[in-house]
C-alpha cells in the first residue's frame, strides 16, 4: 500500500484541480475508491467520471478497473500483514473467544499466502461468461452454496442452486449442457452424491469449478478450475471464515469486471424494494 501512496503523492503536483480532489479522497478514504465505481467517486468529489478515469491513467493504469483491482489487493495485503504480526499461537492471557477468533484470522492469513490470483481471475472470467450457472454443495456446504448462488443470481441472473435431495435437482440435471457452468463446494466430509453430480455434469459437457479444502480432495478429478482453501476446525465445529473471505474476493472481482450489468440489476431490485416499502 505504501508504494501506491508514494505514487499518488509524487504525482500530486501534476494533477488538475479536479484530480487533486480525487487524490485527497484517496488519501482520506482509500477503501471508498476500492469498492466504488468511477461515477460514484466523481459524484463524491463533484468531478466527472472521465476525470476519475484520467486520474488513474495519469498514475500509469489502463483505466479505473485496473487501478481498483490493485488498490483492493494492496488494502487486503496491508490488513492481513497487520493481523499476522499480532497472531501466531494462542495467547495465554486472552479469553477463549479471543483465541478462537484469532484462529479464524490466521486462516485468512494462510489463504492470502496460498491462493493463486491467476486461478481466481480464471474463475471470475468463467462465471462472467457462462450461459447458465448452477451452484451445488456437498452435504455440509449447502448453506454457503445457497448464499453464493443467490448473490450471483441477484447481480448476473441465470444462476440456480442445485441440491441432490430435491425433485428439482433431476430437472436441472437434465438441462445441463455445453456452455453451462457448475460451481461446486466440496469440503469434508465428502459425499458420494456430490461426486456423482460432478461426474454427471462433466459427461453432459458443462465446465466445473470446484472449491475444496486440499489437493487431496476427490472432487478435483472432475474440476476444470479449482480453488483450495482450508477449513478451520475447533471442537469439531468447522469454521468457513476463510471460505467466506475467498467468496467475497470473487464477488468483488465479479463486481469490478461486470460493473455495468451488476449495477443495472441491483438498481432493478432496489426499485422493487422501494415500491414494496420493504425496509424500515
Amino acid at each position: 500500500m505504501q508504494d501506491l501512496l508514494r505514487s499518488v503523492s509524487s504525482s500530486y503536483r501534476e494533477f488538475s484541480a479536479g484530480q487533486k480532489k480525487i487524490g485527497d479522497l484517496f488519501f482520506k478514504e482509500p477503501i471508498f475508491l476500492a469498492f466504488s465505481s468511477a461515477l460514484e467517486v466523481g459524484r463524491r468529489v463533484r468531478v466527472s467520471e472521465s476525470t476519475v478515469i484520467r486520474w488513474t491513467q495519469k498514475l500509469g493504469y489502463k483505466g479505473y478497473a485496473e487501478f481498483q483491482q490493485v488498490l483492493q489487493r494492496k488494502l487486503a495485503e496491508e490488513r492481513l500483514e497487520k493481523a499476522e504480526q499480532k497472531i501466531s499461537e494462542p495467547v495465554a492471557d486472552q479469553s477463549f473467544l479471543e483465541n478462537l477468533l484469532d484462529a479464524d484470522i490466521l486462516s485468512i492469513a494462510k489463504l492470502k499466502k496460498t491462493i493463486s490470483e491467476e486461478k481466481l481471475l480464471q474463475v471470475v472470467d468463467k462465471i462472467s461468461q457462462a450461459d447458465q450457472i448452477y451452484v451445488t454443495g456437498n452435504f455440509f456446504d449447502y448453506g454457503i452454496a445457497h448464499w453464493f448462488a443467490n448473490w450471483l443470481n441477484l447481480v448476473l441472473g441465470h444462476t440456480e442452486t442445485m441440491y441432490p435431495s430435491t425433485g428439482e435437482y433431476y430437472t436441472q440435471l437434465s438441462k445441463i449442457e455445453r456452455g453451462d457452468l457448475v460451481v461446486a463446494f466440496v469440503f469434508p466430509r465428502y459425499t458420494r452424491a456430490a461426486l456423482d453430480t460432478l461426474k454427471s455434469v462433466k459427461a453432459q459437457g458443462a465446465e466445473v469449478i470446484v472449491l475444496t479444502d486440499s489437493e487431496e480432495s476427490p472432487a478435483l478429478v472432475y474440476a476444470d478450475y479449482e480453488l483450495t482453501v482450508s477449513v478451520n476446525s475447533n471442537l469439531n465445529i468447522d469454521s468457513y471464515t476463510s471460505v467466506h473471505a475467498l467468496l467475497t474476493s470473487i464477488m468483488r472481482f465479479v463486481y469490478v469486471k461486470q460493473h455495468a450489468q451488476v449495477n443495472e440489476n441491483l438498481a432493478k431490485v432496489e426499485a422493487v424494494y422501494k415500491d414494496r416499502n420493504l425496509f424500515i
